[in-house]
């Protein structure tokens, strides 16, 4: 036989037969030779030659036909598990249950004397079930019945190893209970809501055929507080993606529903382009608005009791609710990676002032934030939270808002050198600032009168106050260069809020690539209720929802009142460098022991005091004599009621008796020439010769690049008001001159000015 040769030892036919009679083919070899196959053995359908049978009978042995009752047994299993199979929670704990009955015999035989010990495991065995289930489905009635029969099985144990399960009593005590626990579980809301769930992932094909999706395939069904999610898969030959979402898919899917087409939402999986997610709001999202908790609780003590309770780093503010999922809307200002900024856009009534009084609000639960506002154009920032606020500046108030810019701009280089390319670390003596400001086109906008002064240092703590702590908060009606001043704001804002916009160009100019990212379009989105905004982070993720409401005056203004000025300070040795803080603030008396390169006076009572005659009576010591300095700086403790009643007893009538003591009414009135020649000679000899070398020889060694006001006040260490009034007369004799503005402006020796030359 041609071919491969055969095994030793063993014939050609008897490896065919054997391979033939392994593999199963002697049915097939007959089939194909004119037998039929039939039901019997597929040996039947081939004669095997009687050596082969006799070999495989002694091998393998007769066949075993199974028995009539193993038949009957197998059956029942397989029905039983098909129908436990379809509904897999309450049948099975019915077989459970069924099945603990005879488990009772079991602990009454082995562990009779035991039953105490049995019991014991009930209460944690119940707190257990509770937590996890209450965690997982946050049903009361769901977990009540985990709760229920966690604690029923070991309870029954313990019974029934007293008493046995042979006594008729037992039998029905145990029946009724099973049945009551087994109706408990079987009815709970979470059960309903999956046969909810099932019921509409089978009327999904119906709905697939009167859409347009018979290719389709549902892939998960995801429920919400107001209707229900599709994830569907419509597959290679169908429609794409981007197709049906642009397409009449959501009105056909509400006419399916009888709902409103607005009421249907189709978006495309960015990751992959066969998935769609279809959501559909059969109620009405909006009706409700979300109260704020601390607005609910408005209590003294419990305000107190959150004021500074957490840190910046413990996690995002809370501003609101997605009212279609319950998550919250959470904003990022600051985490590992630093600051990280926020740009509020919406039209006049859209909601910003909301959304910023919700971010004050969390900034008053954290003991390492400050926050300073700005809004001159209406001041609501400024007027609602002035008792929190650490600084502000309203309506009519810009000369205070660029002198508090100007310490913004000189903290921000400060911290800058302080951080030596690292990430500032927050806490409560050094905290993070937080710079609102409100309807930014009256700050930085073209038509704003301190533009030139405000917009650089906005512009600075937009490109460089990641790392320095300096979390920067705009708002404004429209994002356009005319309003912002630049689009530093947009191009570093790590979060975008957009409230109610009057359009669609609107839209696209405060959230260019809004429509690919699939965002609402906020000109119509939340039906014009109030509080509606979107938050778009960067990477792509969003929110959409509801804030808080905190848009009551008085009630916002006595929660600010509530929680009292912060409790965080700067730094002490950066705070005595800011030009223009410590005549904002108080500093305490150590704080400019380290400021500059010498010493500072260690007897520094306020900022400013200095400048005051020696002989002023001060609070905390007797007339004419400084008090001691403390750390607050005001010679006694503030807050020994006694201290302060002693302090300020007779202080009136004391500085009445020096006023009237300085000055006299003169017999003739002065003239104006002999004013004139009083104010030229003060002027004159105002500065002290050595405070007056010294500035013109630290300028004369600054040559052109000139010197800025904090360095001349790190030279001289005077107070910041005796400093301003001995350049301003320097200024006036013309021994030096200023250049610039705001914290751009530098004193140079006349020399050396570089506007000479430049015209008038």
């Amino acid at each position: 036989m041609p071919g491969r040769p055969a095994r030793r030892g063993r014939s050609n036919q008897f490896a065919s037969f054997a391979y033939l009679s392994r593999t199963g083919q002697f049915g097939r070899f007959g089939a194909r030779h004119g037998h039929q196959r039939g039901r019997g053995s597929r040996y039947e359908e081939f004669p095997i030659p009687q050596p082969v049978a006799s070999m495989m009978e002694t091998r393998h042995g007769p066949r075993r036909q199974p028995s009539r009752s193993g038949l009957v047994a197998r059956a029942a299993m397989r029905g039983y598990i098909r129908w436990v199979a379809q509904s897999p929670d309450t049948r099975g704990l019915g077989t459970g249950l069924a099945a603990l009955y005879p488990a009772g015999q079991l602990s009454h035989q082995y562990l009779a004397h035991d039953t105490f010990t049995l019991a014991a495991f009930a209460p944690p065995a119940a707190l257990a079930a509770w937590v996890a289930t209450y965690k997982t489905h946050g049903s009361p009635r769901y977990s009540g019945a985990i709760a229920a029969i966690t604690t029923a099985v070991p309870t029954w144990l313990a019974v029934a190893a007293h008493t046995g399960v042979t006594s008729l009593p037992v039998l029905l005590w145990y029946s009724l209970a099973a049945s009551g626990l087994w109706s408990a579980y079987t009815w709970s809301d979470v059960l309903k809501q999956r046969r909810r769930t099932a019921e509409v992932q089978a009327r999904w094909e119906t709905i697939a055929g009167l859409a347009g999706l018979e290719g389709s395939t549902l892939l998960a069904t995801k429920t919400t507080k107001v209707g229900v999610r599709f994830k569907v898969d419509v597959g290679v030959d169908g429609p794409s993606g981007a197709r049906l979402e642009r397409g009449d898919l959501a009105v056909q899917i509400a006419r399916c529903y009888g709902i409103g087409v607005d009421q249907v939402q189709v978006d495309q999986e960015k990751k992959n382009a066969r998935i769609l997610w279809i959501t559909i709001r059969m109620r009405d999202m909006w009706t409700e608005e979300v109260s704020h908790p601390a607005v609910a609780e408005l209590a003294p003590g419990q305000v107190t009791a959150a004021k500074g309770s957490r840190s910046i780093l413990d996690g995002p503010f809370v501003l609101g609710t997605d009212p279609e999922t319950g998550e919250d809307l959470e904003l990022v200002l600051f985490d590992q990676g630093g600051a990280r900024h926020v740009e509020i856009v919406a039209s006049n009534g859209g909601g910003k002032s909301n959304v910023l009084s919700n971010i004050v609000q969390q900034a008053a639960e954290c003991h390492d934030v400050l926050v300073v506002a700005i809004d001159l154009g209406k001041g609501v920032i400024p007027s609602l939270w002035g008792a929190y606020l650490h600084d502000k500046a309203g309506v009519g108030e810009e000369a205070t808002a660029v002198e508090i810019f100007e310490w913004i701009d000189a903290l921000l280089d400060e911290r800058a050198i302080a951080c030596a390319g690292g990430t500032h670390k927050p806490s409560a003596t050094a905290p993070i600032v937080i710079v609102v400001v409100d309807e930014q086109d009256t700050a930085s906008g073209y038509n704003a009168e301190v533009a030139t002064q405000i917009k650089p240092v906005i512009a600075e703590i937009h490109k460089r106050g990641r790392s320095g702590g300096m979390v920067m908060v705009t708002a404004k009606q429209r994002n356009v260069a005319q309003h912002t001043g630049d689009k530093e704001g947009s191009a570093n804002a790590y979060t975008t809020i957009v409230g109610r916009v009057a359009n669609t160009n609107e839209m696209t100019k405060a959230l260019p690539d809004w429509d690919k990212r699939g965002c609402p379009d906020m000109t119509s989105y939340g039906d014009g209720s109030p509080g509606v905004v979107l938050l778009a982070r960067q990477g792509g993720s969003w929110q959409a929802g509801r804030t808080r409401a905190l848009h009551d005056p008085d009630t916002v203004k006595a929660l600010a009142a509530a929680y009292g000025p912060a409790d965080a300070t700067l730094e002490p040795h950066i705070a005595a460098k800011l030009p223009g803080y410590a005549d904002r603030h108080p500093v305490p008396a150590h704080a400019t022991a380290n400021a500059g390169g010498s010493g500072a006076p260690a007897d520094t009572i306020r900022a400013g005091a200095d400048s005051a005659p020696a002989d002023v009576p001060v609070p905390g010591g007797p007339s004419g004599e400084r008090a001691p300095a403390d750390e607050d700086g005001w010679g006694f403790d503030t807050t020994n009621q006694q201290e302060v009643d002693q302090a300020a007893h007779g202080l009136v009538e004391k500085i009445d008796d020096y006023i009237s003591s300085a000055a006299t009414t003169p017999d003739q009135p002065t003239g104006l020439d002999e004013l004139f020649a009083a104010e030229h000679a003060i002027d004159n000899t105002a500065v002290p010769d050595d405070a007056r070398k010294a500035i013109l020889q630290f300028l004369a060694d600054r040559g052109p690049a000139g010197a800025r006001r904090s360095e001349l006040d790190d030279l001289l260490q005077r107070p910041n008001k005796t400093t301003a009034r001995w350049l301003g007369s320097l200024r006036r004799n013309n021994l030096i001159v200023l250049a610039g503005q705001g914290p751009a402006a530098r004193y140079y020796l006349p020399d050396h000015d570089p506007t000479k030359g430049h015209g008038q």
